[in-house]
């Protein structure tokens, strides 16, 4: 009887344990020597114009690209907390996306889970995924790290395609159930775009609070050398680890929301070429930014878009707007328009205290 006891105990323990620890994780260091609101200003700007776009264009068509960037957002905002502010390097986070989304497609198909628990298995999955294989190649750096994580991301593709029975091997699973969340069904391009840009909001607000945490701190001394984060007592490999984990979280769930609103999760869409997309979102949205990796996940699919009506040229033109971007916003579009802003508002403010001087 004691020990029954005992053992409940301890499974409760490790509940409030790991739930103080999330919290400790993501709550904003208050040791800062500056502090900011988590919300700002523009952020309620970004918020109005995300819910008045759909009124502005009635368009199903702009529905689904919107979706479909809100996807890859998800995903490019998970990366950029890896690649932008830790400093590390994967081309291995289509697997993690194909994860989530073959959680999402086998338990609803085969084992009748709802939509919100195969979210959250989807989201399991891949963080388990990423801590088993972040273990031990965490210890490389640079371009090893980075054919480690693409290595990974083959391995994933081959075993899809091999486990048939489980899979659907080449072919995929097709007919997974719309996303459907207190008995509301997301079955129209109107609410799988309110639903995906909902989620990506709140996984935004989490970034902003983990990057202004400790462990935010942490990644950026990580990102500028790892020798001299060690040397004043972080531990690089925990840190490193930890936001991996958290960057594969992000991703599964990009692909369960995949799977739910797409009703379909194949091997041709987890391939190598979604992770450089992936990359090339966060690159050209500028490393270190939360927001440059939405905007650019926004062009390029739009791009992407419209360039699917030139087969031959396609690729040599998304090449050419890639090199131009790269050329013009080395820092990123979203560091340089941001940065663009403030000078422009305070020369603004600069302007209008000489007026009232002359007068």
């Amino acid at each position: 009887m004691v020990k029954g006891h005992q053992s409940e105990f301890r499974k409760r323990d490790l509940l409030y344990t790991g739930g103080l620890w999330l919290i400790s994780l993501i709550l904003p260091d208050p040791h800062l020597p500056y502090r900011k609101e988590l919300i700002k200003k523009r952020d309620f700007l970004y918020l109005g114009a995300l819910l008045l776009l759909p009124l502005i264009f009635p368009n199903p068509h702009f529905y689904y690209v919107m979706v479909l960037a809100g996807i890859y957002a998800v995903l490019s905002v998970g990366l950029s907390l890896f690649l932008g502010y830790a400093g590390q390097i994967s081309l291995g986070h289509a697997a993690f996306f194909g994860i989530g989304a073959y959680t999402t497609a086998i338990l609803t198909t085969q084992y009748g889970v709802t939509s919100v628990g195969a979210f959250g298995m989807a989201a399991a999955a891949a963080t388990a995924a990423a801590y088993l294989i972040g273990k031990p190649i965490l210890k490389l750096k640079g371009y090893f790290l980075a054919l480690a994580t693409l290595g990974f991301g083959e391995i994933f593709l081959v075993m899809v395609r091999e486990a048939r029975g489980l899979t659907g091997g080449v072919s995929g699973i097709f007919g997974v159930p719309w996303f459907s969340a207190a008995g509301f069904t997301f079955d129209t391009s109107l609410k799988q775009y309110y639903l995906v840009w909902g989620v990506l909001i709140g996984l935004v607000l989490f970034a902003k609070n983990l990057v202004r945490s400790k462990m935010g701190r942490a990644l950026l001394a990580v990102a500028a050398s790892e020798d001299a984060a060690a040397s004043v007592g972080i531990n690089v490999a925990r840190v490193k680890l930890g936001v991996f984990v958290i960057s594969a979280a992000f991703a599964g769930l990009a692909g369960s929301l995949f799977a739910g609103v797409m009703s379909t999760a194949s091997p041709d869409a987890f391939g190598l070429g979604l992770s450089v997309l992936i990359v090339m979102m966060v690159i050209i949205g500028g490393m270190g930014t939360l927001y440059g990796p939405i905007f650019a996940a926004i062009f390029l699919t739009w791009l992407m878009d419209v360039l699917g009506g030139y087969q031959e040229y396609s690729l040599p033109l998304f090449g050419v707007v890639f090199i131009l971007l790269l050329i013009f916003f080395p820092d990123g579009v979203g560091t340089r328009l941001n940065a663009r802003l403030i000078y422009l508002i305070s020369y603004w403010g600069r302007k209008r205290r000489r007026e009232r001087v002359d007068r």
